[in-house]
């Protein structure tokens, strides 16, 4: 072989090395675009999971402390309809019922009326 056909022939192999190496970058950066999007989509996913357990974790516990507000109340509420029971003191009534004594002083003067 001439020393020009070598050269050719060096040049074209450079040439397909350079666009394997082209080709690979490429593809490595597409594989990690993916991965990222990949990532990203998973920890939304993780994100909306952790937010809708706290959330019904929330409305849970405030939904049960209602509910215990309201027994507590028909609790006041019957113990002051009852004749033995509605001349306790505001601080017993209080330690019955686990409402504060102003709430109580409050449907006392409520349910005089």
């Amino acid at each position: 072989m001439s020393m020009p056909e070598l050269k050719d022939a060096k040049d074209a192999l450079e040439d397909l090395s350079a666009k394997d190496e082209a080709r690979e970058i490429a593809r490595l950066r597409e594989k990690a675009r993916l991965d990222m999007d990949s990532i990203m989509a998973n920890a939304k996913k993780e994100g909306r999971a952790e937010g809708r357990a706290e959330g019904e974790a929330k409305g849970r516990a405030e939904g049960e402390a209602k509910g215990r507000a309201e027994q507590s109340l028909l609790l006041l509420k019957k113990l002051l309809s009852d004749a033995a029971t509605s001349a306790f003191s505001n601080a017993h009534l209080a330690e019955l019922t686990g409402l504060t004594e102003a709430e109580i002083a409050t449907e006392r003067t409520t349910n005089s009326k």
